[in-house]
């Protein structure tokens, strides 16, 4: 099965029409998650962390062939991802969902949170560079949407009803609105 391309029209200047794919990889989602969440709500956490491009050495389980020896030259280089455009036009992030089974047990539940989530990244996607959270000195970004509750099923009995889909459009606005509000801090 092919991943499906997020192909809405956006012609933002803020944001890379490729920037909501969700390539993540495990590395990045570690990266962003060890850090102190940006944002909190009763059932969301937002991390941020700024991409590493360096490439670690792979981890030898046996002996060593000293780097001088090595054909290829020093194991620790700074590579530009292949599948990410980077103009002067376009500042790039991405975003990583978790959102585990055991949080939201229906997958339509866990599609209503994609799509809103998504949705709302690209919505403010003017106002978090404007609040400083990409720049010229930072040109990508990669957040995290982190699931930590469940939603309670006596007041949400559906799994994709209207009013689901409103508390969490109103959770995850009131989070980006904190996360603009407070901008950048490092």
């Amino acid at each position: 099965m092919v991943p499906k391309i997020i192909s809405s029209a956006v012609t933002s200047p803020w944001l890379s029409p490729l920037a909501l794919r969700p390539r993540l990889c495990s590395a990045d989602f570690q990266q962003a998650l060890g850090t102190r969440p940006v944002a909190r709500s009763a059932h969301f956490s937002v991390h941020f962390a700024e991409p590493s491009l360096a490439r670690r050495a792979p981890r030898t389980t046996g002996d060593t062939v000293p780097e001088a020896d090595l054909s290829t030259g020093p194991t620790s280089e700074v590579v530009e991802p292949v599948d990410e455009v980077r103009t002067h036009h376009h500042r790039v992030w991405r975003l990583g969902l978790v959102l585990p089974k055991r949080m939201a047990k229906r997958s339509v539940t866990r599609s209503l949170i994609k799509h809103q989530a998504r949705q709302l990244w690209r919505e403010h996607a003017a106002a978090l560079e404007q609040a400083g959270w990409l720049s010229a000195e930072r040109p990508a970004g990669n957040w995290v949407l982190r699931l930590k509750a469940p939603w309670p099923v006596k007041d949400y009995p559906s799994a994709a009803s209207e009013p689901l889909k409103l508390a969490v459009r109103a959770e995850l606005q009131a989070m980006l609105a904190h996360c603009v509000k407070a901008g950048w801090r490092r």
